[in-house]
């Protein structure tokens, strides 16, 4: 049975993350070459620079969703010891392949929600803005985890969109298409209905894909949330979870994004 109408932080037992073809083309869209491209982008190389001038040499980092392990490579070249964590298994194995110095980064598969994680580090990050997509419940134990994980005087970085973003990229409505395949979303030609819903009440927007194989019949329903934040909003949310602003910054890369430097009161 499916919901006719998006329930607000739906989730369900598919995720694009681990579905084996999907997590495939997620890996080949973050190794994009092109143009403005997530591997060569001015925004990567910049993100960079900002993550880099916000913690000490030689720090211990934790990079959770760390994909292919793109922002990790780079800072263990310049000195830092990563431990990336990623549930795209694809991901995680290219990662483990190209990482540049063994003893510097460390790449696990595994969920970050659920999954233990050992030791104590200098720095926690989610980049990407991929903390706006985890739901509440979900947001609350990362913090608390991230909260565990650091040094008296660990420093969390993590970058969030703001209303303004997402705006422009995901326009409310109600869509559908037939695909003969050998796309983003199936190998073989499937019907694919689509909806994305706002949540204004709640800062949030979902997105929800029906993906139906034409052979098959078998049908599949993903789910995406993005919630998106204003200043005020992503201060009040770290602050009540352990966390003390150091500084949140609107022009690392376009407005439209907020990145922020935050570290770890004592509860």
């Amino acid at each position: 049975m499916y919901d006719k109408e998006l329930e607000l932080f739906k989730r369900n037992g598919f995720t694009i993350w681990t579905d084996d073809y999907i997590s495939e083309n997620l890996l080949k869209s973050h190794l994009d070459e092109k143009p403005g491209a997530s591997l060569k982008g001015k925004e990567f190389k910049d993100a960079i620079i900002w993550i880099n001038s916000k913690i000490k040499k030689n720090s211990r980092i934790v990079d959770m969703g760390c994909g292919p392990g793109l922002y990790s490579y780079e800072l263990g070249k310049l000195g830092h010891y990563i431990l990336g964590i990623d549930f795209n298994k694809k991901s995680i194995e290219y990662a483990n392949e190209k990482k540049v110095i063994a003893d510097k980064t460390e790449y696990r598969y595994g969920n970050f929600l659920k999954d233990s994680i050992d030791g104590k580090f200098d720095v926690a990050m989610i980049v990407c803005c991929e903390f706006g997509a985890l739901i509440p419940t979900e947001q609350k134990i990362t913090l608390k985890k991230i909260h565990d994980l650091l040094e008296e005087d660990g420093v969390f970085l993590v970058n969030c969109f703001t209303e303004k973003t997402i705006r422009v990229d995901y326009k409310e409505g109600k869509n559908w298409y037939i695909s003969n395949g050998n796309d983003f979303w199936n190998k073989e030609p499937y019907f694919l209905m689509e909806e994305t819903k706002y949540f204004l009440q709640k800062s949030t927007v979902g997105r929800r894909y029906y993906i139906i194989n034409q052979r098959t019949q078998e049908v599949k329903e993903f789910i995406l949330w993005d919630q998106f934040y204003d200043k005020n909003s992503i201060k009040k949310l770290l602050e009540e979870n352990g966390f003390e602003i150091i500084e949140i910054e609107d022009n690392i890369i376009e407005p439209g994004r907020l990145f922020i430097t935050a570290k770890k009161k004592k509860l």
